[in-house]
């Protein structure tokens, strides 16, 4: 896909006019809004564009595979224990974004009956050869017939979705009434203002596979015009490096903010890092202090 850069008239998601030139990556550039915050990629790439792209995203080497298995672990367990607590007796789960399978396997294991999609063809049929349950090559948007689900969830999908706010409207339509989702992404943007060329660098938006960087205000708005009725944000796990050194450092700099997330119940969540965010189409369900 080539760079290229078109400033939008107005914010995708609140409409405010003019977001404003935020960050540049491999020649891509990122508007963000002044009013929600949303951090948004112009132009996106085509639609045919971001298949091709995704075919080759993710690593294939059973090596790779497996450290990225080791990596997600600690949020595959989290998740799952959260789930546990809210869905005490296991019921239909989907994870789109479903990449190898971990997050299935760990789920099946807990007795849910579960179903994947994943857009990478070659990844889904890592996830296939688990035999776990059916795995769809497609986008959710094309799907169907399918459902309803007690739960769907997306770990790190939702940032590569170039129109979010359609993709959380079929997801609600999938849902069972007091069904869960649970949605995991960045909070790239704070670290953005921050570090400058360092960002580049470090490639943090992996531009052009973010399309988007939610914030806080920016994620509730979007749940909300999507016709979820309560959610709840917290900070609950970090990653696990499989590189020694990066796994001690980033033990102790992700640790800080998922204790100052638990013992303030959700009030106090560190810029930066990843969240996680539960919704329902039920008012009641959630609130912003905790499950």
């Amino acid at each position: 896909m080539a760079p290229y850069d078109s400033p939008p008239i107005s914010c995708y998601l609140c409409g405010a006019d003019h977001p404003h030139p935020f960050y540049h990556e491999n020649g891509y550039a990122y508007y963000r809004c002044r009013i929600c915050g949303l951090l948004a990629l112009s132009p996106q790439p085509s639609p045919d564009e971001l298949h091709d792209h995704y075919q080759e995203y993710l690593p294939l080497a059973s090596r790779e595979v497996a450290d990225w298995g080791f990596e997600m672990a600690p949020v595959i367990s989290g998740a799952a224990a959260s789930l546990a607590r809210l869905c005490p007796k296991p019921g239909r789960l989907l994870d789109i974004g479903c990449g190898y399978g971990f997050f299935l396997e760990a789920m099946a294991r807990r007795h849910w009956q579960v179903e994947g999609i994943e857009l990478s063809r070659p990844a889904a049929e890592i996830a296939r050869a688990r035999q776990l349950g059916t795995i769809h090559s497609c986008a959710v948007e094309e799907i169907t017939d399918l459902g309803p689900f007690d739960v769907i969830t997306m770990f790190y999908v939702i940032e590569h979705v170039a129109d979010p706010l359609k993709t959380l409207q079929k997801i609600r339509s999938l849902l069972k009434p007091g069904g869960i989702l649970l949605l995991r992404y960045p909070n790239t943007s704070p670290l953005l203002g921050l570090s400058g060329r360092l960002a580049r660098t470090l490639k943090l938006m992996q531009a052009p596979s973010h399309l988007f960087d939610f914030s806080g205000s920016s994620m509730d708005i979007l749940l909300e015009k999507a016709g979820f009725g309560s959610a709840m944000t917290t900070i609950d796990s970090n990653t696990r490096s499989p590189h020694l050194v990066r796994r001690f450092i980033s033990c102790y700099i992700g640790l800080l903010p998922v204790l100052l997330a638990r013992f303030s119940k959700g009030r106090l969540l560190l810029p930066g890092y990843s969240r996680v965010t539960y919704a329902c189409p039920d008012p009641g369900k959630f609130n912003r202090t905790g499950i």
